[in-house]
C-alpha cells in the first residue's frame, strides 16, 4: 500500500512540474510564408510558387507545385534550401519545371511531382 501511494505521489509531481515547465516556455514564433514569385506553366494546369517560410531567425527558401485554382495549402513542396537563397523558376515545357539557385545547403530536391518533371540546376 506504501508503494503504490508512493508512487502516486510521484507521477502526480511529475505532472506537477511537467505541467510548470509546459506553461513557463516561451511562446513559439509563428511561422510567416513571404511569397516571392509565381509561375505558370505554359499549358496553365499547375503553377511553381517560390516562397520563403520565416520561423523567427530561421529562413528556409521554399518551391511548391500546386494546381492553379487550388488555394496555397494545397502546394507539394519540391525544393527547400536553409536559408534566404536566389532561385530562379523555368517551363521548360507543360511537363517540367527547371529551378536555378546557388543554394549551397538543399534540404528536399523532388524529381516528380504528379505529372511533372522537376530538375534544380546549380549555377553560380
Amino acid at each position: 500500500m506504501k508503494l503504490a501511494v508512493g508512487l502516486l505521489v510521484l507521477m502526480l509531481a511529475a505532472g506537477a512540474l511537467s505541467f510548470w515547465a509546459w506553461r513557463a516556455a516561451p511562446e513559439a514564433t509563428p511561422c510567416q510564408d513571404v511569397e516571392l514569385t509565381q509561375l505558370r506553366s505554359p499549358d496553365g494546369r499547375a503553377q511553381a510558387d517560390l516562397f520563403e517560410v520565416r520561423c523567427g531567425d530561421s529562413v528556409a527558401t521554399h518551391v511548391a507545385l500546386r494546381p492553379p485554382a487550388s488555394p496555397a495549402q494545397a502546394r507539394g513542396d519540391v525544393f527547400i534550401a536553409a536559408g534566404r537563397v536566389p532561385a530562379r523558376l523555368l517551363w521548360n515545357d507543360a511537363g517540367e519545371l527547371v529551378i536555378e539557385t546557388p543554394a549551397p545547403r538543399v534540404l528536399v530536391e523532388e524529381t516528380h511531382w504528379r505529372n511533372l518533371g522537376v530538375r534544380v540546376r546549380r549555377v553560380r
